[in-house]
This record gives structure tokens, C-alpha cells and sequence, in this order.
């Protein structure tokens, strides 16, 4: 995980050392086809293959512009709401972090300013920034999508005077996206695949029941701030709950409120998704 984003640092890096130049139109695309990762890319530009046995990593650049457009695809299945919600904090967010470090960006997207793109009949979530990189103008593009049950990151960095460079590029690897499902696909794959990123749902709740102080966490003088984990369908209502952080003995209580909590529906690309967030409750003691 570490030397995957050293890895991505190191490209961000380059960016700005690429002279940009004049470059004529595509003519004509090729495919990169491997373990089940499946795509097209113009012609004149160079693939670089860099996987290692925890993730496929795949790099595309042009000489003569300074985009760089990545692809890395999870070889881990992924088979729980928790399992993707766990690999977007843990590889999602520091890539983005380091993007907006690199960037000069003095804060770094929330997940509810996270936006879309279109893959084939399902949809991407991420996040474009725009800064400054060794002085150019520069925008970054990070987005997440599970496809046959592997998380994929689609990463693209310009120079802003290089835009359409890497357009017609993006767009095509974009459009002929494809991961081949495992063998025996996990019975929630078609439901994970719809989750998208909601941060902290707290501003978006409807109806919030507040938790019983249980008897047991007052004797023993328990407080604090519990997060809970959650899963809310397309309509607002939880589907899921579980208590991540603060007194265990208050987790109990968290959950159930949590449970019989409404949100406000999210929708994304105009269609109504699940969202995985987390709420909190505050315990004080009188």
C-alpha cells in the first residue's frame, strides 16, 4: 500500500518536468489486456506496467504533454460493504490527500463534494482538484469503481494547458473499461458495486433517535463520542450498523439508535445509489 502511493507521489512529481509540445490527432487505439483487466488507449501513447501481487498497476503518458493517466485494480476481492468502506480509507483517501498536498490545495475534498463519471452502465466516485504544480496551473482526477468485485482507481494529472492532450486518451480508456468477474462471485457483488462514499452523514439525517444511556455505562461512568458505521439505501433508511470507535460499553446503544435513523436519499449521475458513512453520539455524563 505504502509503495503504492511513494509510487504515485513520484509521478505527481514528474509532472511538471514533461515539456508540453504540439501533438497531432489520435490514429487509431490499442488494447492492454491482462488478468482480467481490460481497456483501450490511443496509439501514440506508452503503456507501462508496474503490478505488483497486491494490485495491478497500469500508467499511460504521452511524450511531448504531461498527463498521466493511471489504472490501479485491487487484486483483492472485494465481498463486504465494510471490506470497500475499510479499502477506500485505507488507499482511496491518502491518494487523495497526497494529490492535494502536491497540489497546494489547502484542504483536502470531503467525501460529500465527491462527483461522478459514467462507466459503461455503472458510474465512477472521486474527486477533481485543481492547483498548482511546480508553478503550472494543474487538475487531478481520482475516482473509484468495483468491477468484478475489484476496487479500481482511475487517476488522471495535467497540466491545465494540456487538457485536450489527454482527453480523447481518458475517455477511451474510460469508455472500454472492463474487469472480468471472478469464477464464484460473492452473493452482495451486484449490491457493493452500487455503494458510493457519503462521509459523515450527520448533516444529511432526517430523523436521529437519540441513544439510551444504558444503566451499566452510567454506573461505570463510561462517555465519549461513539462513530457508527452505516449503510443507507437509495430511499434513506439504514440498511446496516456497526459501531467503530469510542466506549465499548456504549457501542450497543449507538447501534440501535442508529438503526432507526432516515437520511435524506443521495443520488449521483441523476440515479439514486446506497451510501456508506458513519454517524456520531455524544455520551456526557450529568
Amino acid at each position: 500500500m505504502k509503495t503504492t502511493l511513494l509510487i504515485l507521489v513520484i509521478l505527481i512529481a514528474a509532472l511538471a518536468r514533461v515539456p508540453a509540445a504540439a501533438v497531432g490527432p489520435q490514429g487509431g487505439f490499442q488494447s492492454f489486456s491482462k488478468e482480467g483487466l481490460t481497456f483501450h488507449y490511443p496509439v501514440a501513447w506508452t503503456l507501462a506496467d508496474t503490478s505488483n501481487a497486491e494490485m495491478q498497476r497500469v500508467m499511460l503518458n504521452r511524450a511531448g504533454a504531461s498527463n498521466i493517466i493511471m489504472v490501479f485494480a485491487q487484486r483483492e476481492l472485494i465481498t463486504s460493504a465494510a471490506q470497500l468502506s475499510a479499502s477506500r480509507a485505507g488507499v482511496t483517501m491518502p491518494y487523495v490527500e497526497s494529490i492535494a498536498t502536491r497540489l497546494g490545495l489547502k484542504e483536502v475534498p470531503r467525501t460529500d463534494e465527491a462527483q461522478c463519471i459514467s462507466v459503461g452502465e455503472r458510474f465512477a466516485v472521486g474527486f477533481r482538484m485543481a492547483g498548482r504544480l511546480e508553478q503550472q496551473p494543474t487538475t487531478a482526477e481520482v475516482y473509484t469503481i468495483v468491477l468484478g468485485q475489484r476496487l479500481l482507481h482511475l487517476v488522471h494529472i495535467r497540466a491545465d494547458k494540456d487538457e485536450a492532450e489527454g482527453a480523447v486518451a481518458w475517455k477511451r480508456l474510460i469508455d472500454t473499461l472492463q474487469v472480468e468477474p471472478p469464477a464464484v462471485a460473492s452473493p452482495e457483488a451486484e449490491k457493493i458495486e452500487k455503494i458510493v462514499m457519503g462521509g459523515v452523514l450527520n448533516g444529511k439525517v432526517l430523523r436521529k433517535p437519540k441513544p439510551e444511556y444504558p444503566d451499566y455505562a452510567l454506573k461505570a461512568r463510561a462517555e465519549g463520542t461513539v462513530t457508527v458505521e452505516l449503510l443507507v439505501d437509495e430511499k434513506g433508511a439504514v440498511i446496516s450498523a456497526q459501531a467503530v470507535s469510542g466506549h465499548p460499553m456504549l457501542h450497543a446503544a449507538s447501534v440501535e439508535a442508529a438503526k432507526r435513523a432516515k437520511f435524506t436519499p443521495t443520488t449521483l449521475c441523476g440515479r439514486p445509489v446506497k451510501v456508506s458513512g458513519v454517524i456520531t453520539y455524544n455520551f456526557i455524563l450529568r
